[in-house]
């Protein structure tokens, strides 16, 4: 009875440890694939993640190369791009059910914040995030990647960010009345604290709405798209106004009313250049 006893300790130890190899060295994949996944269910768009490294030991984290797609119904190849992001975490908390991360940085973001009819881009992305949160309080996601980390265990675990900052972030306004021309604009560094703190912690997909949410009204805040067409549409009018002018010109060689015209036109010319 004795021997068997050793033997099943044995056995489970054995067992542990081949699980703590196989989640130690496949923890980068594992990591990747639940990032896609969820990123996609919850955003319903293509995500994208290029390579993920982690050093449980010295608390480290590096993503690199990811790309937040775009909803079907508009032009631009993705929403949100980013080279690198950095977390910087306690590792005295990373077997806890409440992670800890000291830091998370963004770095070289690129934005395409578009307008499609009535709406934006990230604002359907924020309607589709919130719709899934949604469904998810009655429901899990189905179909998860095989390597993915267990349910139970993804369900557990929580995360309070101390502080997560997007800097250098660039931004491509696309309008329907420019068609293929683009206005590039830089936005201001975007920082929020103690994410998660007042609650316990958030869950990943908590941190998705929240991250989708804060870019959305940074956006909104810094970048008044309808005032950019007003006054594209005041330029373009202006322009029109001027083409008629010439047209009901009785005189060709009329210099003083083409002189007028000429500078008109250079003057639209110099508002248009000031908004691209």
């Amino acid at each position: 009875m004795q021997r068997k006893i050793i033997w099943s300790l044995i056995f489970v130890l054995i067992v542990g440890l081949s699980g703590f190899f196989f989640l130690k060295n496949n923890l980068n994949e594992i990591v990747r694939e639940a990032i896609i996944f969820y990123g996609s269910e919850l955003t319903k768009t293509t995500v994208k993640l290029e390579e993920v490294q982690i050093n449980l030991k010295e608390g480290k984290a590096e993503f690199e190369d990811f790309i937040l797609g775009n909803p079907a119904s508009f032009q631009s190849k993705y929403a949100l791009k980013f080279e690198e992001v950095k977390l910087d975490i306690d590792t005295s908390s990373i077997f806890d059910d409440n992670v800890i991360i000291e830091e998370i940085t963004f770095d070289d973001v690129d934005i395409r914040y578009e307008k499609n009819k009535s709406t934006t881009n990230f604002d359907v992305i924020k309607n589709n995030t919130n719709s899934a949160l949604s469904n998810l309080a009655s429901a899990e996601i189905k179909n998860a990647p095989s390597s993915e980390i267990e349910n139970e265990s993804h369900a557990k675990k929580k995360f309070t960010i101390k502080r997560l900052v997007f800097s250098d972030a660039e931004v491509e306004v696309w309008l329907p009345l420019l068609g293929n021309k683009k206005i590039e604009l830089d936005l201001p560094d975007i920082e929020l604290r103690n994410i998660g703190l007042k609650q316990g912690g958030v869950s990943p997909e908590e941190l998705t709405k929240i991250l989708v949410e804060a870019i959305e009204k940074h956006l909104v805040t810094n970048i008044d798209l309808e005032q950019l067409e007003s006054k594209i549409k005041k330029e373009v009018n202006r322009i029109k106004g001027q083409v008629d002018k010439i047209k009901k010109l009785e005189n060709i060689e009329d210099i003083e009313g083409l002189e007028d015209i000429k500078d008109d036109v250079e003057d639209v010319i110099d508002n248009l250049e000031k908004l691209f």
